[in-house]
């Protein structure tokens, strides 16, 4: 890479109100990865959006279909049947609506190495999720892009989940896009709905608000952080 980049993705199927902040992407001449769940379930309208921000130029990507845990669903039924009942209806229902790249996240981050093997076999990069550490620990999350890793881990940003807010952990964040932007490493970051503090919260959402996103977003910027979606990665 010619500079050190920033994966902002969001997890889930939350399309209404991705499509109602892209202002924010557009603001700070972002693009990023939305992995999509439920593909299948899609309205009209919500695949319609779906193509608008992949037409600005974001990613879209698998998430799974029914949003299983990987291992837990091989150690029950086998991998072969993990494949064809979660991983190959999602990526065909993104084809048939005009969507998708070759990238898939883990539900939950959950994996292990039989299904990363089988993933990175069929996607370009696979992502995982990180504890969200609040000391030095929080740069293990930082990865060389034009490694050998195809599985990358990334840190957890949302505000809120299941009604109560997070922790305010904006000081170690920045301390990762330093990190980031001193060594070249890309940092890979993820977040689900976005949503005002008070309707996240009220709603028991896992969401970022606009406001935090901007923060997380201008910051990477001035850093000289290329804020990219998974398609601008190298297969």
């Amino acid at each position: 890479m010619t500079q050190p980049q920033l994966l902002m993705t969001f997890d889930d199927c939350t399309v209404d109100h991705w499509f109602a902040h892209r202002g924010v992407f557009d603001d700070a001449s972002a693009r990023v990865t939305f992995f999509v769940s439920h593909v299948d379930r899609l309205t009209d309208d919500e695949t319609d959006k779906l193509q608008a921000l992949q037409r600005d130029g974001h990613t879209i990507a698998s998430h799974g279909l029914r949003h299983l845990d990987g291992p837990h669903y091989v150690a029950q039924h086998g991998l072969a049947a993990y494949l064809e009942h979660e991983i190959e209806p999602s990526t065909a229902a993104l084809a048939e609506r005009g969507l998708g790249h070759r990238d898939f996240a883990y539900p939950y981050g959950r994996h292990d190495r039989a299904t990363d093997d089988a993933l990175t076999a069929r996607f370009s990069w696979v992502r995982t999720t990180s504890v969200r550490h609040l000391d030095g620990r929080a740069t293990q999350v930082l990865v060389d892009l034009d490694g050998r890793t195809r599985v990358l881990p990334s840190r957890g940003i949302d505000v809120g989940r299941r009604g109560v807010a997070n922790l305010d952990d904006r000081a170690t964040l920045l301390a990762v896009l330093d990190e980031s932007a001193r060594t070249g490493a890309g940092v890979c970051l993820y977040a689900h709905d976005i949503a005002d503090s008070h309707q996240g919260l009220a709603e028991g959402r896992n969401f970022i608000t606009p406001d935090r996103l901007r923060e997380v977003l201008t910051a990477a910027q001035e850093r000289g952080l290329a804020a990219e979606g998974f398609e601008g990665l190298p297969d």
